[in-house]
């Protein structure tokens, strides 16, 4: 469980270390700021479109092998850019980069589900790394900043990438035990392949409109797309008709709502934590040590949302207290888009706590959302994923759009840029407020709204798929 913990902090250390040097990467390497939002859209990505397939390869050839190869790959995209200073190396990187991280995030969960028995100590081990996953982003800020505070160049930051990343493939044989792989689950990674490119299509265009539409259109298409694409792809998997394809969605809609509501609020803490470390360095003119301190704090609200969601949930019901959970981060992000507010350190604070406290819905027990809506907890990582690759996505595009706008008038000193970046932060927070919003329709819609104890019975099958694929509570595996 630490290996596995590590490895998921060291997928988020890997992308948060990366944002907060920008500004050293593109001083060194003498990159445009169009150049530098690449780098991140590429890595949501490929993040958003590869959990399932991971998953997927994971089941047939062995989790802990793909978990391996993730962490090989991950510390061979680090060393490329150490080794050259060539702008086509990083963005490959980059790239290479968001593959190993799904494939590290995707086999760890895995690894839990498959090789822990059935019982109490495997709902333990899925909270522990749920719980984990949601508090990774603001945890890591602080080592991050400490990181780049010591060093003088971005190439000492990929060589401790490079490290850390085979550290944890030495010790993963040792630590971790190999999954049974499943017959027959070839032809099922294939099928998964198939959601290789509508996911990461859906990942670009989320990137392409977050420059263009910052509207309640842009959050319903991203909550729509990411909640039936799987479902379309099980559609043509088994050839079912389109009146069959309704009555799944129907009878699974508590599933299909918690991957919806997972979807989005991962999408608006991941886009929140983006957007923050920007306002906070060039707006709050914080140094990258104070980021990581000013974040700091989000941690303990996710905790104790954690803590008090599931409780809150056996007295008044799943569906109220989600949406509650729900309209509290919407509060937070009311808060930092509300003109005239500040970026400093203190002015954070609150609105961090509650946002980081309605997303502790992120790691909600894995026993109590099963019994709860029918998911399962491969498919709420899967979904995870995705929405944090979109809202990583997203922000990129309204912030890469900011600056174009303002290209001209930064020529003549630091205000007028500043100014853009202020409004294109307040637009990213705006459209955290419509994602949780959305979610907590979803999740008044679709999720039970009876009394539903903290824990409960697993359901007769354990997949690793989100609704509508093989595994999940649709599929016919059941």
């Amino acid at each position: 469980m630490v290996l596995l913990a590590v490895a998921q902090f060291l997928v988020v250390f890997d992308t948060m270390v990366f944002a907060l040097g920008l500004p050293m990467i593109a001083a060194h390497r003498q990159l445009s700021f169009s150049g530098l939002t690449w780098l991140l859209s590429v890595y949501g990505v490929c993040f958003a479109a590869l959990p399932v397939l991971a998953a997927a390869i994971g089941r047939a050839f062995g989790q802990r092998r793909v978990l391996m190869g993730g962490l090989a790959l991950s510390s061979i995209a680090a060393a490329a850019p150490a080794l050259s200073s060539d702008a086509g190396v990083l963005l490959g990187s980059r790239a290479v980069q968001g593959v190993a991280a799904a494939a590290i995030t995707a086999c760890a969960l895995a690894l839990i589900d498959s090789t822990h028995p059935r019982g109490p100590g495997r709902d333990r081990a899925l909270n522990v790394h749920f719980a984990v996953v949601a508090s990774a982003s603001p945890a890591v800020v602080l080592p991050c900043s400490l990181l780049l505070s010591t060093v003088q160049s971005e190439d000492t930051v990929f060589w401790v990438q490079t490290v850390a990343g085979l550290v944890l493939l030495l010790l993963a044989p040792v630590a971790l035990t190999e999954s049974t792989p499943v017959p027959g689950a070839g032809a099922g990674a294939a099928r998964a392949a198939l959601a290789v490119v509508p996911l990461g299509f859906l990942a670009w265009f989320t990137d392409w409109l977050g420059g263009r539409s910052l509207s309640v259109t842009t959050v319903i298409t991203v909550a729509v797309a990411g909640a039936l694409v799987p479902s379309v792809l099980g559609w043509f998997g088994r050839r079912e008709g389109v009146p069959e394809l309704f009555a799944r969605l129907d009878r699974d809609r508590g599933a299909f709502g918690a991957y919806t509501v997972v979807a989005l609020l991962a999408a608006g803490l991941a886009g929140v934590v983006f957007a923050l470390t920007m306002a906070t360095q060039v707006l709050g003119d914080l140094s990258a040590m104070q980021v990581g301190w000013a974040l700091l704090p989000a941690v303990a609200g996710v905790v104790l949302g954690c803590l008090a969601l599931p409780a809150l949930a056996a007295r008044v019901g799943l569906a109220a207290t989600v949406a509650g959970a729900c309209g509290v981060s919407a509060a937070g992000f009311v808060l930092l888009s509300l003109p005239g507010a500040g970026y400093g350190f203190g002015d954070v604070q609150l609105p961090l706590l509650l946002i980081a406290f309605g997303c502790g819905v992120l790691a909600l027990p894995a026993g109590f959302a099963r019994s709860g809506s029918g998911a399962l907890p491969q498919g709420l990582n899967s979904s995870r994923q995705l929405g944090a690759g979109l809202g990583v996505t997203l922000v990129t595009g309204i912030i890469q759009v900011a600056e174009e706008r303002t290209t001209a008038s930064t020529l003549s000193g630091p205000n007028p840029f500043k100014a853009g970046l202020e409004g294109a932060v307040r637009d990213c927070f705006e459209l955290g407020t419509a994602l949780c919003l959305t979610a907590a329709v979803v999740a008044l819609l679709t999720l039970p709204r009876q009394v539903v104890p903290a824990a409960g019975p697993e359901p007769d099958v354990s997949g690793g798929a989100p609704a509508g694929t093989a595994g999940s509570p649709g599929s016919s595996a059941r």
